[in-house]
């Protein structure tokens, strides 16, 4: 049984592997989404700091026509990216969320503070001219603070911590980024929808 079910499978996405133009999405989809976008540079910036983004859970309903929407609560993307493989963990110790009508939002109670994420090592394989195949190695501090963000409005993001090497120096980092949204509320085509992405 499982046999014939894995060949069902294999036969049903052979055409979308091939490339076969008629399996690719389309319909039109009904958009309804929301992003947060940086509005200016990184105040405060000096040494090593991570990247911060935010996850507003947009979802695609289906392959050949449906919706694309976006919903809250929304969470705080980490993630850095270390070529020198000497740092071990990123702490973070403060985490605040103002919105530009000055209220701070409650849900940071909630996150349990130090926030500590370990470092773990990423491999990379790329194919350059001539099949030649390149393969590279990082440590990449990773991770995310979910449901934080509860109001779809401009907001400014306070988080501050430190990086731990694997000499046991701390290296402190502090992060003041302000957040504009972008909505967006269309019908598109598929292909609109994958330009877009």
């Amino acid at each position: 049984m499982y046999t014939v079910i894995k060949r069902v499978v294999i036969l049903a996405l052979l055409p979308m592997l091939a490339g076969i133009p008629s399996c690719m999405p389309g319909g039109t989809y009904k958009v309804n989404t929301f992003q947060f976008v940086h509005s200016g540079p990184q105040l405060n910036e000096s040494g090593p700091m991570p990247n911060v983004w935010i996850d507003t859970n947009t979802k695609l309903s289906g392959l050949f026509g449906g919706t694309l929407t976006s919903s809250l609560p929304c969470a705080v993307m980490i993630d850095y990216t270390d070529n020198s493989f000497s740092f071990t963990t990123g702490v973070f110790t403060a985490v605040k969320i103002t919105y530009d009508d000055g209220m701070v939002d409650p849900s940071v109670g909630a996150v349990k503070l130090p926030l500590r994420i370990v470092a773990r090592e990423y491999e990379s394989v790329n194919s350059v001219a001539g099949g030649q195949i390149v393969k590279s190695k990082n440590w990449i501090i990773s991770d995310k603070i979910p449901d934080v963000i509860t109001r779809a409005e401009p907001f400014r993001l306070q988080m501050e911590g430190y990086f731990i090497k694997d000499d046991g120096d701390r290296l402190p980092f502090a992060i003041d980024q302000h957040f504009d949204i972008k909505t967006e509320n269309a019908i598109k085509s598929a292909g609109e929808v994958l330009q877009d992405k």
